[in-house]
């Protein structure tokens, strides 16, 4: 597992706005102050372990740990986290996200609810919302059609790179296409689905600690 502490950005340009896609798997939006990510599978661990898989909770911690960094970096005002933030049931896990709330309580959290985020009950401190509209943008954790630019997650893109001879690797990436984007998933602990991007499509991989133009 690669711990990803800062790295070379990449911006563009999308609805008129300039987002800044940031190797950690995330976007900040400077404009707003907004940090925008996706996919944390918070508590997915300790799903594992319910179920008798040995999977350390150290796991989440560290993702935990890149977003504190990404906070004191950039010191946003707010944080947008486009669904499945929490992957099952209470747990340490939740526990630990909680704590995370009332260490930085100056920032407002928004959740945009997807298809894991099934407790019954939310700290004040977290809005949930099923969509976001601001600015050009609708915010969703799946993707949604709108007159706004799309901008979702749930996914877990990835890409296919090959290099020389048969050596290929499969990063997770930033999806851009005419009218819709798609976030990577933040937490470490998740699968990449394999995307097939179209002509005229923006693809951004992640490698290490490195944003790179693909396409």
């Amino acid at each position: 597992m690669v711990t990803i502490f800062g790295g070379l950005t990449m911006n563009v340009k999308l609805a008129g706005e300039v987002l800044t896609l940031l190797p950690e798997r995330a976007i900040l939006w400077e404009k707003e102050k907004t940090l925008i990510l996706s996919d944390l599978h918070l508590g997915k661990a300790g799903h594992f372990r319910k179920h008798g898989i040995p999977v350390s909770r150290k796991i989440h911690l560290n993702d935990l740990r890149i977003l504190e960094s990404l906070i004191k970096k950039h010191v946003p005002r707010k944080i947008l986290l486009l669904g499945d933030l929490f992957h099952s049931f209470e747990n340490n896990e939740w526990q630990d996200f909680l704590t995370f709330l009332e260490i930085f309580d100056a920032i407002d959290f928004t959740l945009v609810e997807g298809n894991h985020d099934i407790l019954s009950e939310y700290p004040p401190s977290l809005f949930t919302t099923p969509k976001l509209e601001t600015g050009p943008f609708s915010f969703t954790h799946d993707r949604m059609s709108s007159e706004l630019y799309n901008i979702s997650g749930h996914i877990h893109p990835g890409v296919l790179v090959r290099g020389k001879g048969r050596q290929s690797i499969t990063m997770p990436c930033f999806y851009f296409a005419s009218d819709f984007g798609v976030l990577p998933a933040f937490g470490q602990f998740t699968g990449i689905k394999k995307i097939k991007p179209k002509e005229g499509d923006r693809v951004y991989g992640i490698a290490e600690s490195e944003v790179i133009e693909l396409t």
